[in-house]
């Protein structure tokens, strides 16, 4: 598997567009920036919070500094493997309570592991993404399912990669580097500010990353203002499974003719990428995909309690 980012710090400015306008972004990028050799890839997160989603309810309220736990998955394989492992019983991290012993973990990677393609010892990422004053920090360790299973429940992070560690070799040595440690006191510190713990929503979407092509760092390397890390995405297929009601359906987020665009930069954008943005008209908008998740959801829940009322009262 090729190296993996643990530490990002960056701005990340998303904007919803249509068809016509991502068409533009685009043509506009395919000269200096191609995409990344992935290609199309679907991912799967699921966010972590309390039982009343008091991560989200917050964050919602753009505060200063929010925070999010999330663990994702890469494939579709992985990304069912993911959501039925977690899904296959309550999982709950509290304040005194016990890690999943091996054969509950055992059990409930078995019921992921459903789907053709999926295996327990395939990467998943689990991190933190914070917010503060506009600027993204993220932090994030590799892990198997199982072992994701069992320090989300409250086992020592170093005793879940010795009992599951990953089958890649460079990735199984980085799992146990000091600076991956501290990554892992950081996420057992922010779960234990927010105990109890529960899986909350289940978020996934098709990928497309753009990135400068390996020709460009060489013309551009005296250029101070060249922004290496310059990265947009685009995101469309985007739906959430309510982790609450595990056995109702993935409901979409966006319309189908819809993308989320997203600009992940250190520095200024250069200026094809301004030139085409005013052109088309295109201008940041306030989205989260677990933020208008939780406003649906909540939305949903309110109409189905609308209707038992007027059911019982008629």
């Amino acid at each position: 598997m090729a190296a993996y980012s643990s530490v990002f710090k960056r701005v990340e400015k998303k904007y919803r567009i249509g068809a016509a306008e991502r068409a533009a972004v685009e043509a506009a990028a395919g000269g200096p920036m191609a995409v990344d050799a992935y290609g199309r890839t679907r991912i799967t997160s699921l966010y972590l919070d309390t039982p009343e989603r008091s991560m989200i309810a917050r964050s919602v309220e753009k505060p200063l500094y929010k925070e999010k736990l999330r663990l994702r998955a890469y494939g579709d394989a992985a990304g069912v493997a993911l959501m039925g492992a977690f899904g296959a019983g309550p999982i709950v991290r509290e304040p005194g309570g016990l890690p999943l012993s091996d054969g509950e973990v055992e059990t409930r990677v078995a019921a992921g592991l459903q789907v053709p393609g999926a295996a327990a010892a395939l990467p998943v990422f689990f991190g933190i993404k914070k917010k503060f004053k506009g600027i993204v920090y993220k932090r994030r360790l590799a892990l198997t399912l199982p072992a994701a299973l069992a320090f989300v429940s409250g086992l020592p992070y170093e005793q879940a990669c010795a009992r599951w560690p990953l089958s890649d070799a460079a990735l199984a040595a980085a799992a146990l580097s000091p600076a991956t440690r501290q990554i892992a006191r950081e996420l057992e510190a922010a779960m234990d500010r927010w105990l109890p713990l529960v899986p909350s929503m289940g978020i996934a979407c098709d990928r497309v990353a753009w990135a400068y092509r390996p020709e460009m760092f060489q013309e551009r390397e005296d250029d101070e203002l060249f922004d290496s890390e310059l990265r947009i995405t685009f995101d469309d297929r985007l739906e959430y499974l309510d982790c609450h009601c595990f056995h109702s359906p993935w409901r979409p987020i966006i319309e189908s003719s819809e993308s989320i665009m997203e600009i992940k930069s250190a520095g200024p954008y250069p200026p094809w990428l301004v030139e085409v943005l005013s052109a088309e008209r295109i201008y940041p908008a306030s989205f989260t995909k677990y933020g208008n998740a939780y406003q649906m959801a909540t939305a949903e829940l309110r109409a189905r309690n609308h209707r038992r009322a007027m059911r019982s009262g008629a």
